[in-house]
């Protein structure tokens, strides 16, 4: 664990480094915890419910057993995650949750459904064009049946207790999204892989514990001197799941400042409107489908390089980092546009290919610093 002048991030390091042992912990006092693999599951419901939800990940080491039972071109994030399912480390949850994003967690959430059949598993299935009305009535319509799956586990949820988990986890995200705000007039102050500690932590923690973290850390970084990272070239890192810690790291040991994060499991987790008033799942289908898209679905009027390059403007960045997963096709499919786009408007990329549950690999240092290296020349060029 890295040192931190911020007791609120030594926290959050010390939740992400704990990994499920709070869940554990919380399921032998008799909590019911629901894992979710994706962002799109409607964690309120499953809060509302009474149970902890947590995010699944995966795990760096081998997948033997998900490699012996699933293809091989699926993503190392499906595999690890499964490996693990099958390994019986999610001994703990009573719940598993897959949002229907693409064929290969179909595919995970059959498989786990069938080896771990002590295990609840729901399926939430979102409309892949999240854009107007047939979309918010089909929507509607999925987290109704979710909602009977759920008090079929757990008993009725009332109108009241959903609300009082749609607020909390509004507030959640608000005070996220804050913290992604200061961050940015402040990129000194804190580093990427702290900030990644952070989100990493909301994945694992009670809500209001962490709501209560980081609106204390944006407070503190608020009233920090603004800074700048220093000598080091600054890049908004973009990608699908980064479960792994350690490439952010490599990234900023190879020279860069991670300045802010177009992540699944990192902006994207927060990007969420405030919910409007009225039927309480009618206001869930709103929020869900008025996020920032995921690659896997389609917003007609989003343009996903303009949003790319807003945000890595926004935080002044000398250029991107893309972290994809191996065989994350939604994203590859992406990302051709993308980088054309962001390299036309002269903000340089770099593509990193990963595998989740492998370490970061020496190649992975030896380009970042060569990234580094070209944006250093072309900002000592405009000065």
């Amino acid at each position: 664990m890295t040192t931190t002048r911020f007791s609120e991030v030594a926290a959050c390091q010390a939740a992400a480094a704990e990994g499920y042992g709070a869940a554990r912990a919380a399921a032998n006092a008799g909590r019911k915890v629901a894992g979710f693999m994706c962002s799109y599951a409607p964690q309120e419901l499953f809060h509302a419910a009474g149970y902890l939800p947590v995010r699944i990940l995966g795990r760096e080491g081998g997948a033997t057993l998900a490699d012996e039972i699933i293809q091989p071109y699926a993503c190392s994030f499906a595999r690890s995650a499964l490996d693990s399912a099958l390994a019986n480390e999610f001994d703990f949850l009573r719940l598993a949750v897959f949002s229907h994003t693409c064929d290969t967690m179909q595919n995970v959430a059959d498989l786990w459904r069938r080896n771990r059949p002590e295990m609840a598993v729901i399926v939430v299935s979102v409309p892949t064009q999240t854009e107007g009305a047939p979309a918010r009535t089909f929507f509607r319509r999925e987290l109704q049946r979710v909602r009977q799956a759920v008090e079929a586990l757990a008993g009725p949820v009332a109108d009241d207790a959903l609300w009082d988990s749609i607020r909390l986890y509004q507030k959640h995200r608000a005070a996220m999204r804050r913290l992604y705000e200061v961050r940015r007039t402040h990129p000194g102050v804190i580093s990427g892989s702290e900030m990644l500690a952070v989100v990493t932590a909301s994945f694992f923690m009670e809500k209001q514990a962490h709501l209560e973290l980081i609106t204390r850390l944006a407070d503190a970084v608020a009233a920090c001197p603004e800074d700048t990272p220093g000598p080091r070239p600054a890049v908004l890192v973009a990608g699908s799941v980064c479960q792994n810690a350690d490439f952010i790291k490599a990234i900023e040991e190879s020279g860069c400042a991670v300045v802010d994060d177009d992540l699944c499991m990192g902006s994207r987790s927060f990007s969420l409107p405030d919910p409007p008033d009225g039927d309480p799942l009618e206001s869930l289908a709103e929020i869900y489908l008025a996020r920032t898209p995921c690659p896997a679905f389609h917003k007609p009027g989003f343009d996903a390089a303009q949003h790319m390059l807003d945000r890595a403007r926004a935080a002044q960045a000398d250029g991107v980092v893309f972290l994809l997963t191996k065989f994350c096709d939604p994203w590859f499919f992406d990302y051709p546009y993308i980088s054309r786009t962001l390299e036309a408007a002269e903000m340089p990329t770099l593509l990193l290919e990963v595998e989740q549950h492998l370490p970061a690999p020496a190649q992975l240092r030896t380009r970042v610093e060569a990234f580094a290296e070209m944006l250093r020349g072309r900002v000592a060029s405009w000065a």
